[in-house]
Formats: C-alpha cells, structure tokens, sequence
C-alpha cells in the first residue's frame, strides 16, 4: 500500500533515499547527500511542509519537491523535482505524488504551478500533460568553456545614448517588464549574491536589464559566470545593441579561461538573446520544456 507523506513527517535519510532512488538512472547524475539536498533547498526556496515522499511498506520510492513564491501579489509554485524509484515505475506512484502535491499547493494558495522537464524525459512530459500541464515554451541550457581569443562585439548603431547602472538582482526585479514568467531558477531570487546592470536613457527611463553571479575557487580565482536574465524593453529599436551591451557588460572580452552559463534560457520569449549568444559562440548544453497549470 502507497501512502504520501510531508517530508516533515520524515527523516531527512529518507528524503534523500527518496529521491537517490528516485533519480536512478536519470538522464544526469542527480545523486546528492543529505548536505547537497539541504543546501538545495535552501538555494532554490523549496519548501519541506510542500515536499511530498511516497512510501511503500514504510519504504522511500518516490519524491516530489515545490516551492512557493509570491510575484506581484500571486503565489507560483515550482517543482523542484518528481522521482520514482525504478521498481516502482509504471505503477501510478509519481500520479499518486503529483495529485497530492497538487491539492496541497491549492490549500496553499498557489494560483501557478510551473515546472521543466528535459526534452528527451518523454515519459514525464506525457505524465504531466495528464495532470493539466501544458507547454509555455522551450528552454535551452547554454554554456561557452574557456576564452575567445580576439572576440570583438560587433559595432551596432544605437538611436541614443545609454548609461550603465551597476545594481543588484532585486532591482531588476522591480522593472515594469522585467520577466517573472522566466523559469523560477532563472529568477531574480535565485541569483543571490548576484550582480546586476540596468541600462537607462538619456532621460533616466530602464531599457534594459541583466543579473549574473560569479563564481570563485579557494584560492580567489575567477571560475565562472552565471547569466540568469539579459533583456531589453519589448519592442525597443536599439534592443540589439541593448543585448550586446549588457553581454559585454557580464561576460566582458571573452579573453578569461572560465566557464560561461546559461541556464533555461526561453526560445521563444527570450529569442533575441539567445541568437546573440549562440554567434558569440555558446552551444545547447541540454534542452527543456517549459510548462504550467492554472490551480
């Protein structure tokens, strides 16, 4: 017999045997430790109380993990992970845990429910369009390794004059058109100890955005760098130039040895971006859907 519990109902060894189980076999290494799996949470706003494992004769087989942010007055939820153990597959346990979870966020509030899924995890895709899911769009994993040896950004002319203003992620989050429908790890809340550089008008008015993290070793190297969101204002006619400018900005001259990411960047409402990224020279590391249900 089956039963759904709230993680807080149970250990934190059987949560993370829950989803090792659950994430056998996945198309990437998922495996975690009990410290990775904390410190997860914490990174990404999940939540334990909205944390549901299955359980079969006392047994951990399965896990389905939410956060809940509030955006402009509406409560989202994020799934932040579905997994059945392999012997238990095919058995109804991940509908079992997401109708649970389901009803849970609606006694919660929650007014979306948002998660991604990769491309090629047909099965869970098709489990999640029964469940009332459907495609917001599809997201690219784009990532660019090492330096760029006499990379120049192209000259493109601009129609005025545009001043950078060095800020913090939570800026960019109060924009009029700053992107909350992006997927949740590519949210300004996500990004922390982040950076961010908005670019204004000669009269002062945002026309563009972006926010980024650095990463560094022990010894205080520069190893990486993490572009959460680069957009300009919808529709704006110097919204070329706006991108190249906040990429030079982030990822300056191309010349460091480090790694470059991207993660879950939107095709379609990221579109402009993405294609300048890709002739700069980032590749499709892995591929997404995007999808959401109304609660």
């Amino acid at each position: 017999m089956i039963r759904i519990e709230k993680m807080t109902s149970c250990t934190l060894d059987e949560a993370v045997q829950a989803w090792n189980e659950g994430f056998e076999g996945y198309y990437v290494n998922a495996a975690t430790t009990p410290e990775a799996f904390l410190k997860r949470m914490v990174a990404e706003d999940l939540s334990p109380t909205l944390t549901l494992l299955a359980l079969d004769d006392n047994q951990p087989v399965g896990i389905i993990m939410h956060g809940v942010r509030t955006v402009q007055g509406r409560k989202i939820a994020w799934n932040g992970g579905t997994g059945v153990a392999q012997s238990m597959r095919g058995k109804g346990v991940g509908r079992k845990l997401l109708s649970a979870a389901l009803e849970l966020l609606q006694e919660e509030g929650v007014e979306t429910a948002t998660l991604e899924a990769l491309t090629v995890n047909e099965s869970a895709i098709a489990l999640y369009k029964r469940a009332g899911y459907g495609i917001v769009d599809q997201l690219e994993y784009l990532t660019l390794k090492g330096a760029l040896p006499g990379y120049s950004y192209p000259i493109i002319q601009a129609s005025g004059t545009y001043s950078a203003e060095a800020a913090f992620p939570v800026h960019a989050g109060q924009l009029p058109f700053y992107r909350m429908s992006h997927p949740w790890q590519t949210h300004w809340q996500s990004a922390k100890e982040g950076e961010a550089v908005i670019l204004r008008s000669e009269q002062g008015e945002a026309a563009g955005y972006a926010y980024y993290r650095k990463a560094f070793n022990p010894e205080g190297e520069h190893i990486s760098t993490t572009l959460y969101q680069c957009e300009a204002l919808p529709d704006h006619p110097d919204s070329e130039y706006l991108i190249h400018r906040m990429l030079g900005h982030v990822f300056g001259n191309f010349e460091e040895n480090i790694n470059r990411i991207v993660p879950n960047l939107p095709q379609r409402a990221s579109a402009l971006a993405g294609a300048i990224l890709k002739q700069i020279g980032f590749t499709v590391y892995a591929e997404q859907m995007q999808m959401s249900r109304q609660l």
